[in-house]
């Protein structure tokens, strides 16, 4: 009995023992479980934490990159307008009057600001607000900026006068976002410039980011799909950039995010679920066995090894993660050596992990000024968090850029190596080296731009002496703008890329090459003699010469240029640039293909010009200008035809300035187009009176047939006089047919259209050939007056004139001579059949009163 109760006592205890261990079991197991299940939501919270920071991280980057490119954009701008605004130049051909000449058709400020710059508008404004001058799109336009920009133009305008240099804004453009700049026009620091009262004109530069421009500037910075917000509920949406406007609602751009963190998502997500299944089925399991054999001790060593290997797993884990990311880690022992490499160095890098590991640091990264392992010794107790940049070379031998982190690592209190990661930055080192040279540069050729030029100058000039000269020249190529309009804009970028390389073989390491626009280039030579840069112009002559191949191809150049020196003519970079664009000038007009050293008295002689140009336009608003009529007869009945308009200048009451004093400064300055809508409409007005019959005739310069206008300006003046167009004569140089003969033939066509007659002008002393006669659409030619001053007496003359008489027979026109000075001279002209005639014999020129009391007098007579 009593070993049964013994028994039964052992028995109760083991029982109660073993549900104690039961128990303590489960107890632990559940706990072991709510750790490694809290690891895991620990793991996942984790990735999902790196992944929204890399999200963010991205965005931000995005961003910022926008920030920097849209404020680079702005200062390069900035930089444009104020070396536009402070150029003597631009003062007296913009603001003191605006020479369309000078800044369109010497593309000075014309249509290279959009091809090379990629401004869609370019403004002059006036101090009251006018818009005097207008590029839109590369073309000249008579739009204003209100047109443009509404009432952000104001604000602007307003801003640049207060401020008194350039200022920068954001406006939207239509619905496109936009930059513009204003800057007043100033001087700059040329001398002795003439001034106007009243507000400065305003010079407004507008570069217009169309949904191209957009992209191209995305793709640029690697930014996907850069937009404007489409509304207000877009534009709350990151990620996006936020500019103020001139006016209104601030400017919102919105791009897609790269959204890198969900990589990671995808990645580790599903490596985390099954880890989590794989952890539910283990711990199901071996808590089935504990509860079976929670007793036996070796369970509960298993129960050890089983959290031993989940602790490994943990740490797998947390080092994939760790490989995930976009660096990767390094890790060095206290000499230096490498022992570990995270499995992304070779996918950075492309060198294997193995080939590296016991290798020193400094054979894997190096940096210009001292050995890496050497700066990680000498940072003492702690390594300074702040990045630094260093190189290396991927497997293809391609050398990177690099930014290191490092942190010491130690155990049992002594330093025993560091760890830290590398980033490959090597994309944004090299756009931010773009970035730079793009501003210092010019897009197309490479060289040099206005900006470098300046710096260049401004450098050389303080130190710059009599021993030791600095010489400027002013260099652009004969007939360029022919190439572009003949074989189109890419045959012209070939070329500009041809005549740059060679420039730059010429050129010494101390001495610089500039494009500053179009065909325009500014060398500067470091000679030490006038010879010694004559030989350089000879050799650039010759390097000019040279033809040129683009595609199928084959060009011949010649170049001019105009020669300046420091400090002998002048000590400032504007100074210099100006004077030496005169020399140019004065090149081109000696016939070009030539070099030509700057003298005071081409700066004297371009003065003059400019002061009758003044002149002429002070004339023209004056009204000071007037019309004499030279009757023209028809010889055979002797009836009054009609009268030639011919265009007088009084200045004073004894002093008159001849046409061939002002007219060609007028043609050569864009004026003439003004003086021959004034000469049409005085002209059709006076000669409404003179009767059905009775025309009168009007001497048109070639230069009007560069413009497809002339049709429109004559209907205009007939419409407003109500001359009716078969009473109105256009006298027009054979030398027109052949500058540009399809159009000249079609601006014929176009006048005839409306009735007016149209003469050959000074017949026999051009160059055309005489099968014009045939092709374009004329009524008659007169023979020029150098014909008629031996005629009849030579007998060459008398030739000359009976073949020109017979020409025009021949063709059907009516045949006028001029210069008819004497009778013999008028009877010989009847005798051979000639129709109309003109000259101091029938008529000298003379007002309008005295032509109409001729005309009573013919009235009177018949």
């Amino acid at each position: 009995m009593n070993s049964e109760f013994h028994r039964h006592t052992a028995l109760a205890a083991r029982t109660n023992m073993e549900a104690h261990t039961v128990r303590l079991t489960r107890r632990i197991l559940r706990t072991l479980s709510s750790l490694l299940f809290g690891v895991l939501l620990l793991s996942v919270v984790m990735v999902l934490v790196i992944a929204h920071r890399q999200n963010i991280d991205s965005i931000q980057q995005d961003a910022n990159l926008m920030r920097q490119a849209w404020q680079q954009q702005q200062q390069q701008m900035l930089v444009d307008a104020r070396d536009y605004a402070n150029w003597g130049e631009g003062w007296k051909n913009l603001h003191l009057t605006v020479n369309k000449v000078w800044a369109w058709d010497e593309e000075n400020f014309g249509p290279g600001l959009y091809k090379e710059y990629h401004y869609d508008g370019v403004f002059v404004v006036d101090g009251n607000g006018k818009t005097r001058y207008a590029v839109i799109n590369g073309e000249l336009s008579d739009a204003s900026i209100e047109s443009l920009l509404g009432a952000q133009s104001n604000v602007l305008l307003s801003a640049a006068r207060s401020r008194h240099d350039a200022v920068a804004g954001n406006a939207l453009v239509e619905i496109n976002p936009a930059i513009v700049v204003a800057a007043p026009i100033t001087p700059g620091k040329g001398q002795d410039l003439p001034t106007m009262p009243g507000p400065a004109s305003v010079m407004v530069f507008v570069n217009t980011f169309t949904p191209q421009k957009l992209q191209t500037l995305g793709k640029a910075l690697n930014v996907i799909e850069p937009r404007i917000a489409s509304d207000l509920n877009d534009a709350r949406f990151e990620p996006r950039l936020v500019e103020p406007v001139l006016q209104g609602e601030p400017l919102v751009l919105r791009w897609q995010p790269k959204n890198p963190g969900f990589g990671v998502m995808w990645l580790m997500m599903p490596l985390l679920l099954f880890t989590a299944l794989a952890v539910a089925m283990v711990t199901r399991r071996v808590l089935r066995h504990a509860l079976h054999n929670a007793v036996i001790s070796d369970r509960r060593f298993e129960m050890l090894a089983i959290s031993q290997r989940e602790l490994a797993n943990s740490e797998e884990r947390f080092r994939d993660l760790a490989e995930a990311a976009s660096d990767w880690i390094w890790e060095v022992d206290a000499q230096g050596r490498l022992c570990y490499l995270s499995s992304r160095f070779a996918a950075v890098t492309g060198h294997e992990v193995k080939s590296w590991i016991g290798r020193p640091l400094d054979q894997l990264l190096s940096h210009p000024s001292h050995s890496l392992v050497s700066w990680l010794m000498r940072q003492g107790e702690e390594v300074k968090h702040v990045p630094l940049r260093c190189q290396f070379m991927s497997a293809n031998g391609e050398r990177r850029i690099g930014q290191l982190m490092a942190k010491a690592i130690r155990r049992n209190g002594l330093r025993s190596g560091f760890r830290g990661t590398v980033s490959d930055i090597t994309h944004e080192v090299d756009a931010e080296a773009r970035i730079q040279f793009l501003s210092r540069h010019d897009m197309l050729t490479g060289l040099a731009n206005r900006m470098q030029l300046q710096e260049y100058l401004t450098a050389y000039l303080e130190c710059v002496s009599a021993d030791d000269p600095l010489f400027v020249i002013s260099f652009d190529l004969d007939q360029f703008k022919p190439i572009n309009d003949t074989w189109g804009h890419a045959v012209g970028d070939d070329v500009l890329n041809e005549i740059s390389t060679r420039l730059k073989s010429l050129l010494a390491p101390n001495e610089l090459a500039a494009r500053l626009g179009g065909d325009a280039f500014i060398l500067l030579l470091r000679e030490s003699t006038r010879a010694g840069v004559e030989y350089r112009c000879r050799a650039l002559q010759r390097m000019v010469h040279q033809p040129i191949i683009s595609g199928s191809h084959q060009i011949s150049l010649t170049a001019s240029m105009g020669i300046v020196s420091a400090p002998q003519d002048a000590a400032q970079p504007e100074a210099l640039l100006r004077l030496a664009d005169i020399a140019l000038a004065q090149a081109r007009s000696a016939g070009r293909d030539r070099w030509v050293w700057y003298s005071t008295d081409m700066a004297n002689h371009l003065q003059s010009k400019r002061d009758m140009v003044q002149a002429i336009e002070g004339a023209l608003h004056n009204h000071a200008f007037t019309l004499h009529y030279q009757p023209r007869y028809q010889l055979q009945s002797g009836q009054l035809a009609g009268a030639e308009a011919l265009i007088r200048w009084q200045i004073a009451d004894d002093q008159w300035i001849t046409p061939d004093r002002f007219i060609p400064l007028a043609e050569e300055n864009g004026l003439i187009a003004a003086i021959s809508d004034w000469v049409l409409m005085r002209a059709c007005v006076d000669a409404r009176d003179w009767g059905e019959q009775r025309y009168v005739s009007v001497n048109i310069s070639p230069v009007e047939f560069r413009n497809n206008d002339l049709v429109q300006r004559v209907a205009h003046a007939l419409e407003v006089s109500g001359l009716p167009g078969t009473r109105l004569e256009l006298e027009i140089t054979e030398n027109v047919t052949f500058e540009n003969p399809d159009r000249a033939l079609e601006i014929m066509q176009g006048l005839r259209a409306l009735g007016v007659r149209l003469t050959v002008d000074d017949f026999g002393t051009g160059y055309a050939a005489l099968g014009y006669l045939k092709t374009f659409p004329f009524n008659g030619l007169k023979i020029d007056r150098s014909w008629m001053k031996e005629f009849p007496e030579s007998q060459q003359a008398q030739s000359v004139v009976a073949g020109i008489v017979g020409l025009a027979r021949a063709f059907a026109l009516t045949i006028t001579a001029e210069g008819i000075e004497t009778e013999a001279q008028l009877k010989a002209l009847k005798a051979l059949s000639c129709e109309e005639g003109q000259g101091y014999v029938l008529g000298r020129p003379m007002s309008l009163a005295a032509f109409n009391a001729r005309l009573q007098e013919e009235e009177t007579v018949n």
